[in-house]
């Protein structure tokens, strides 16, 4: 039941942020329901993936023991392990995938 109600969340989102660029640029619904999906898709899989470059930067920025002004840090003793790169699909990320495909068809036989 859990599944569902978040599927149909993500839905009711895509939906509303491909309402609001139509309505905002005054468009039709079709035109933004690719590049909707496609941004929704992407949002959930950054924040779903572990590692990779953003965990790079910020223990990058942790080892350096670099004093600046703006931020008082300390030099860190041990190494910290990279991070292996990882991503968990979740149903909302495999709707907005569906829904980026759909909108990609019909967008292709619309225009």
């Amino acid at each position: 039941m859990k599944k569902i109600v978040w599927a149909c969340l993500t839905l009711g989102c895509i939906i509303f942020v491909n309402w609001g660029l139509a309505a905002i640029f005054n468009n039709n619904f079709i035109d933004w329901s690719f590049l909707a999906g496609l941004a929704v898709s992407i949002f959930i899989g950054f924040f779903n993936s572990s590692g990779g470059f953003m965990s790079d930067l910020a223990d990058a920025r942790l080892q350096s023991g670099n004093n600046d002004e703006q931020w008082a840090a300390t030099e860190v003793k041990t190494k910290i392990d990279r991070q292996k790169r990882s991503f968990t699909p979740t149903l909302s990320f495999y709707v907005s995938i569906a829904y980026t495909i759909i909108a990609g068809i019909v967008s292709f036989i619309y225009f």
